[in-house]
C-alpha cells in the first residue's frame, strides 16, 4: 500500500485559488468513479472557506479530503462535517479514521475542548458506520440508531437549520431533499458497505435526493473524554 501522510491545513481562507484548484484536480483522479469534479463545482465554498480542512496525501498529491465548520443555530453551537472524500483504492485503509481524528485534533485545538456536536448528512452507508463507531455508550448519544429508538429533538433543531424546507422523519433520520443540488449520480456505483442491514435500510429509506442526519452528542466532559481518547487526541490540560 502506498505511504498515506494525513494532513491537517486549517481553514479554507489560508488556501489560495491554485492550492484548490490542485487538490480539486488530484481528488479527481483518485475518486474515477465519482463525479468530483461536479461536486465540487457546485459546493465551492468546502475548499475556499470552511473552518477546518485535513487532507490525506500519497506521493505529494491529495487523494482524501475532509472539510467541517463551526456554526450556530437554534441556540446550538455544533461542528458539521460538510464532506469526507476517500480516494476508491484506499477505502477500507483506515484513512478516513485519519482524517477525522486529524480534523478533529484542530477543532479541539480551536475550542479547548471536543465540541458539544458534531453533526453530518450522508447518503452513503460507509459514512454512517464511520460515525456510528463512535457511538461508545455512556453518557454519548449517537444518533439514529437502527436498533431502537433514539430522541431526535436536538436532530429535529439541527434539520430544520441545515435544510431549511425540507421534510425531517425524526423516526429514521432521513432528511427528504436534503442532498440539494447533488444527487445520487455522484456515486457511479451503489454506495454500499457490506453491512446487510445498514445497506438494506440506505436502500429502504435513503432516496437519490436525501440524506440521512448522523449527530454525535457529547453532553459532558466524560463523554468528550472518551471521543477524545478514542480518537487519540491530547486533552486540553485544565487549569481551573
Amino acid at each position: 500500500m502506498r505511504t498515506v501522510e494525513i494532513r491537517y491545513l486549517g481553514n479554507g481562507n489560508s488556501l489560495d485559488t491554485a492550492r484548490r484548484a490542485r487538490l480539486a484536480a488530484e481528488l479527481a483522479a483518485a475518486m474515477p468513479r465519482h463525479e468530483v469534479d461536479h461536486y465540487l463545482r457546485a459546493k465551492p465554498a468546502i475548499l475556499a472557506e470552511s473552518d477546518h480542512i485535513a487532507v490525506a496525501e500519497a506521493r505529494g498529491a491529495c487523494v482524501g479530503l475532509m472539510a467541517a465548520n463551526r456554526l450556530s443555530a437554534d441556540g446550538l453551537d455544533f461542528t458539521y462535517i460538510e464532506t469526507l472524500l476517500v480516494g476508491e483504492r484506499l477505502h477500507g485503509s483506515g484513512v478516513a479514521l485519519g482524517l477525522v481524528a486529524s480534523l478533529f485534533a484542530g477543532v479541539v485545538r480551536e475550542l479547548d475542548d471536543f465540541p458539544d456536536l458534531v453533526a453530518m448528512k450522508t447518503y452513503t452507508p460507509k459514512a454512517y458506520l464511520l460515525m456510528r463507531r463512535f457511538a461508545l455508550g455512556g453518557d454519548i448519544v449517537f444518533y439514529p440508531s437502527l436498533d431502537g429508538p433514539v430522541d431526535a429533538g436536538i436532530p429535529a433543531r439541527l434539520a430544520r437549520a441545515l435544510s431549511p424546507g425540507c421534510e425531517f422523519r425524526a423516526g429514521t433520520g432521513v432528511v427528504h431533499g436534503g442532498g440539494g443540488r447533488i444527487s445520487s449520480r455522484f456515486w457511479r456505483d451503489a454506495p454500499l458497505s457490506g453491512d446487510t442491514a445498514v445497506d438494506g435500510f440506505f436502500a429502504r429509506e435513503v432516496g437519490e435526493r436525501d440524506r440521512l442526519l448522523c449527530v454525535v452528542h457529547a453532553p459532558t466532559p466524560a463523554a468528550k473524554g472518551a471521543l477524545m481518547a478514542a480518537l487519540r487526541i491530547s486533552q486540553p490540560i485544565r487549569t481551573d
